[in-house]
Formats: structure tokens, sequence, C-alpha cells
């Protein structure tokens, strides 16, 4: 009887050479594993600064709705107190102290901010207090609260989501225009002891009504202007920057949002025109 002699197949072929077998396996090998990640490593350097700038425009977004809501606040509150509209609160603290100066818009106050003292920002007292201002009524349909240096709830309206830790801690992070108060410029005057009255405003659409502040050196409700130059220091008041760009309401209610160099200059050199009421 003939002897057959079988011919190896390829799958025997590759299982008894291991060297055909590991040089023709389906994985990938230590060169095309490092393009993958490479590639990969480009496209999320591409893609998280995009997914970054469109997350931060939904929060301008809610800060501008925010703002858009407390000015109308300003405006029903007006109505229902002879034309007059509330007082910014330019003194810290003190209208949890005097019943005198309730018109004020937010209560609260500090006169020294560190940013660097986190520690401090949760402890009784620091922050303001938008439950006890005049508009709180008109922004939530609630009885305003008795000023307490232990309440800490937020009220999301009063916050811009973009402020982090510190605005959290703050509670507010909006301020009126400073030259609203009682004694402030007006005209070539000050403004009345009873305060301003929408009837009173000169140009209201020109006329900042509210500031998104930046909340490191936030010590009142009430943003003064008046800064010299187009480069503020470190230390000055000026307002939180979304992608370079200022969220102002106006005295007539509708809203902007103006480059960096714009807001500085008219916190600035262009006062007058933007905070002065009467000009």
């Amino acid at each position: 009887m003939a002897h057959v002699v079988s011919t190896p197949t390829s799958a025997s072929r590759v299982a008894l050479n291991p060297r055909y077998s590991s040089a023709h396996r389906g994985g990938f090998t230590l060169v095309e594993l490092l393009v993958v990640i490479a590639i990969i490593s480009v496209m999320a350097a591409l893609l998280l600064p995009a997914l970054s700038k469109t997350k931060e425009h939904s929060r301008t977004a809610a800060c501008r709705s925010n703002m858009k809501q407390l000015s109308l606040a300003f405006l029903l509150y007006s109505e229902d107190n002879n034309d007059g509209l509330p007082w910014p609160g330019g003194v810290a603290a003190r209208a949890n102290m005097n019943p005198g100066y309730d018109a004020d818009w937010c209560f609260g106050g500090q006169k020294v901010i560190n940013p660097s003292l986190s520690s401090s920002w949760y402890v009784p007292g620091f922050g303001f207090n938008p439950e006890c201002g005049s508009i709180y009524p008109y922004m939530t349909s609630q009885p305003r609260r008795d000023y307490d240096a232990s309440y800490k709830e937020t009220t999301h309206v009063y916050r811009c989501p973009s402020t982090g830790r510190l605005g959290e801690a703050l509670r507010n992070n909006y301020s009126a225009n400073g030259w609203t108060d009682p004694g402030k410029p007006f005209g070539k005057g000050g403004v009345p002891a009873k305060g301003l009255t929408v009837a009173m405003i000169v140009d209201p659409s020109r006329k900042v009504m509210l500031v998104n502040e930046e909340p490191k050196n936030m010590t009142t409700c009430a943003f003064p202007p008046g800064i010299t130059g187009i480069n503020p220091r470190a230390s000055e008041r000026t307002s939180f920057f979304h992608l370079d760009k200022a969220n102002v309401a106006f005295m007539d209610g509708h809203m902007e949002s103006v480059s960096s160099t714009v807001f500085r200059q008219m916190q600035g050199k262009d006062a007058d025109i933007y905070f002065n009421c009467g000009k």
C-alpha cells in the first residue's frame, strides 16, 4: 500500500512556526500604537479649546439672562416706588445695620477681600445678602429676609456661572452703577438725597445699570467707575470678562457685551458718558 505524504495546510504552518505566527498576528505593533496615540493627542489638543469655548459661550448666555432679569426687577421696583430706582449700596455693610438704607438693592459687603484666603470665604458675614435687598421680592416672589450673617443659601439669578468658588461664596456677582447713590455725581451736581428716578436719567440707553463684576476685588454691590487708563491695576475693580467681553445692562433694560478695551474706557475716561446719569 502506497505511503501518503500529507502537505501541511497554511493553518498548520502558522501553528508549527512561531516566527511566522508572531509576524502575522492581527495586533498593533509598537510603532503603530505610538502613531495612534500621537493622532489622538493632536485631536484632543485641537478639540478641547473649542469645547471649553463652547461651554463659556453657554455660561455667558446664562449670565446675560440673569442680568436681564435683574434689570427688569430694577424697573419694576421703580414702578412701585414713585419712579425711584433701588440704591446701589456703595458702603460695605451699611444696609445690614441701618434701616435708612432699605432701598439698597443688595445688602452686605466687606472692606477687604483676599482671594488667597479661601478659609474666610464661608465664615459668617462674608459676601453679600441679596435676599435682604429691595429687588428680591421682584426676583423670587418671596418677601425680603431679615439680615442674618450666617445665611449662605444662594439664589442662582444673582450668580454668574463663570466666577468660580469665590463668586459662589460672594453669593452675588453683579454690581449696580455706583454713581446712582445719593450724593454721587449727577450732571454737574450730585444725586438727590432721595435717590435717582427713572425720569431723571439722560439718555438711558447709554447709562450703565448693572455690571458683571470681577469677584476678586468686589467689596460692595455698587460698581465705582473712574479708573484712569485702559490697563487697570490688579487691585482695581473691573468687570468679569467672558472671552474678553463684559456683560453690561443699561438703564433702558437692554443688554450688551462689549470688549474689555471698550469697557475699561467706559469706566475710565468715558465714565461721565456711561455712569453719570445726569449727562
